[in-house]
């Protein structure tokens, strides 16, 4: 039997206490990086609101991902990789800071992504001390923003220096059969 204080068993063997399940536990982060995780580019967006630098992201990125997030191959299991190293990141990065400072940023950041529900549901958690749990984030879809748009569009330029010409032609015009 244990005492107070002594984390020994009837044989002497060393007990380890199970953690308890608070909203910073273990178990709470990794529920918050599979629902975070499980669709699209969601784990990168999240590691920007917490403010981890772009380069730093993209290295995390590649050590799990090496193709990336935005190839049709790209498995889930990698998506939820990546958003949990983003989140371990910064978890680690913060480890200094209070409970509260932390969950601020948390709740700050689903507010800035217009998650209302979600950072309303972090609260109470917090509150209550209570871990997360991957049904919080079930409607988290950053792709409701709009669709994806590569950084690199090609412009005929030719056409696009056509159709200007026609544009002023027509202002000019437009402006000659006002004055008549």
């Amino acid at each position: 039997m244990s005492r107070s204080g002594d984390n020994m068993n009837y044989e002497g063997e060393e007990v380890t206490i199970p953690e308890k399940f608070t909203f910073f536990c273990d178990m709470s982060m990794q529920e918050f990086s599979f629902g975070v995780g499980a669709i699209g580019v969601n784990g990168l967006c999240l590691g920007m609101m917490l403010n981890i630098p772009t380069l730093t992201l993209h290295n995390l990125m590649y050590k799990v991902a090496p193709k990336g997030l935005l190839q049709p191959d790209t498995t889930d299991q990698e998506r939820v990789w990546v958003a949990r190293v983003v989140i371990d990141h910064w978890y680690k990065s913060t480890a200094d800071w209070p409970a509260k400072k932390r969950f601020r940023m948390l709740y700050d950041a689903f507010k800035m992504l217009k998650e209302r529900q979600i950072a309303e549901e972090i609260k109470k958690r917090f509150e209550a001390d209570e871990p997360m749990t991957l049904e919080m984030f079930y409607t988290f879809d950053l792709g409701r923003l709009g669709p994806y748009v590569p950084p690199m569009v090609e412009v005929d330029q030719e056409q696009e220096a056509e159709s200007y010409m026609e544009e002023e032609e027509e202002e000019e015009n437009a402006g000659d059969e006002e004055e008549d």
